[in-house]
């Protein structure tokens, strides 16, 4: 009877388990502009074989406030917004931004009639910034340049970036006057220091590349004491087209290490 009492447990596990996983397989990707989730009434959005969230054409482009036009001849997407002109162009890679031409790792799509087109090329011709939640499946959009904090359960969006509530990395926006968008503050009078600079790398990977926080982190990770010294530098990521700055981190009890994200088209020097 033991032996049997132990099988049905095991079984019961399992199935929970199981059940778990596919709940979690299951849960639907949103598309957050500005806090408001946008609503797909039929063909919903779905992550592409290159990793990208393709979402269709004239909801996206309207949740952004811009006119979505559709060009059956040339087979291509059009979005209007003041003065800016999107293209795109299906089953290419190549897309325009009033007339410039320029490259994406994905294509926009036509599926079954319907248009789809990656929600972060759009949203970013448009200037606004993009940053996706794994945990939550969920991609949020800011169109908003005044650095707003948006609550998300139990994370928060900082400029674009997705920042979980309880760490004690300190990520905080710039203001509508200041030349920085965000800022990324250390502290070594706070717990875990080495915890702080890996949830710093984790959120800096949301937006830019890979390289570009691999830079960062090699001159943060030198500063293992608060008496150790890290001279001042500059970054540049590629990816963004943005310019980052650390301040010299002083020797002193209770020093930080800060990082300076600028805003796009900011040149620091």
């Amino acid at each position: 009877m033991k032996k049997i009492a132990i099988m049905i447990l095991i079984i019961f596990m399992s199935t929970l388990l199981l059940t778990n996983v596919g709940y979690a397989i299951d849960i639907p990707l949103r598309v957050v502009v500005n806090g408001e989730e946008v609503k797909f009434p039929d063909a919903q959005p779905f992550i592409d074989a290159n990793g990208r969230t393709q979402t269709p054409a004239r909801f996206i482009g309207e949740a952004l406030g811009a006119t979505v036009t559709w060009d059956g001849n040339a087979k291509k997407a059009v979005f209007e917004k003041s003065e800016t002109t999107l293209v795109l162009f299906i089953g290419k890679r190549e897309y325009e931004v009033n007339g410039q031409k320029k490259q994406m790792d994905t294509e926009a799509l036509l599926i079954e009639g319907r248009t789809f087109v990656p929600a972060r090329y759009v949203a970013e011709a448009f200037g606004a910034t993009v940053s996706w939640n794994a945990a939550i499946k969920t991609v949020y959009i800011n169109m908003n340049k005044t650095g707003k904090v948006e609550n998300e359960g139990d994370t928060r969006e900082v400029a674009g970036f997705i920042v979980p509530k309880d760490i004690d990395l300190v990520v905080g926006p710039g203001t509508k006057d200041s030349s920085y968008e965000a800022t990324f503050t250390i502290n070594f009078l706070k717990n875990d220091v080495e915890k702080q600079k890996d949830d710093m790398e984790k959120i800096l990977l949301q937006k830019f590349s890979e390289d570009t926080v691999k830079e960062i982190m090699s001159v943060v990770r030198t500063k293992v004491k608060d008496t150790d010294v890290i001279e001042e530098r500059y970054f540049y990521d590629k990816k963004t087209g943005q310019y980052m700055y650390m301040p010299k981190s002083w020797p002193l009890r209770g020093s930080t290490i800060t990082l300076y994200i600028y805003k796009k088209g900011v040149v620091p020097f």
